[in-house]
């Protein structure tokens, strides 16, 4: 199959576009807005209460969250409506990737605590500057650590995450902060139903137990205002509410 885009070529070729932002989320140009093209090596910013929702040419979706930083590190097109290669280079916030039509092998997502491996997927992630935690939603995932050490998501609910050292936990994420020290509503945004989505930007299946009624109970223990308790612990019971009733959002 013919490569129609190809390293050296143009890094301005348009790559997908921007179909929802709020207050300011910003390209390598300047401030986006609805409909708003995205390119090949462009750097997304969002601000501190900004959100950015973007489809790619090949159907692929991305949400990013307030305080967040990425590059569309690569891209390389098998035709119009498929990448050969897709990357991402994140460095620091909260994000949801919905995988498109391209070959799963396509994809990749870097962090500077490891490099994610996509197979058909859907998952929220969240980076800072101690380490990046990954939640599976649906399909499968594959997150490899600076240190070589790798671990597999395959089933909903898995969470992995990475510092430094390497690959530091797997497990389910019921009952407890995934993000030691900062509240599931800055880390988790999507999925406590904190930051809203879209319909195509929604995943079916549940919260994974992180969501607005848990972060309420929180504030009113008196923890910090981001919704995480002092000691990087859940407070709360978790429960449902009316923005998750019909899975993440």
């Amino acid at each position: 199959m013919q490569v129609v885009q190809v390293a050296g070529v143009s890094a301005a070729e348009e790559i997908g576009k921007a179909v929802a932002i709020t207050v300011t989320v910003s390209g390598s140009s300047g401030p986006l807005s609805i409909s708003s093209p995205v390119h090949r090596d462009e750097r997304i910013q969002a601000s501190s209460s900004g959100t950015g929702q973007f489809v790619f040419r090949d159907g692929t979706k991305l949400a990013v969250g307030p305080n967040s930083s990425l590059a569309l590190d690569q891209s390389i097109f098998n035709d119009q409506s498929s990448f050969k290669s897709f990357s991402l280079k994140t460095s620091k916030g909260a994000f949801r990737w919905i995988s498109g039509s391209s070959k799963s092998s396509a994809y990749r997502i870097n962090t500077p605590f490891g490099t994610l491996g996509i197979r058909g997927t859907a998952f929220d992630f969240y980076v800072n500057g101690r380490s990046a935690t990954i939640i599976l939603l649906k399909g499968q995932a594959r997150f490899c650590g600076n240190d070589g050490s790798c671990k597999s998501l395959s089933r909903g609910c898995d969470v992995v995450s990475a510092d430094r050292s390497g690959v530091k936990q797997l497990g389910k994420t019921e009952a407890k902060t995934p993000v030691n020290g900062v509240g599931n509503a800055v880390s988790f945004p999507f999925l406590t139903g904190s930051r809203k989505l879209t319909q195509p930007f929604r995943v079916a299946g549940g919260s994974c137990g992180l969501t607005t009624v848990r972060v309420l109970q929180e504030e009113r223990s008196g923890s910090r205002p981001d919704g995480g308790s002092p000691g990087g612990g859940t407070g709360g019971t978790s429960g449902s509410s009316g923005g998750n009733s019909n899975g993440p959002t």
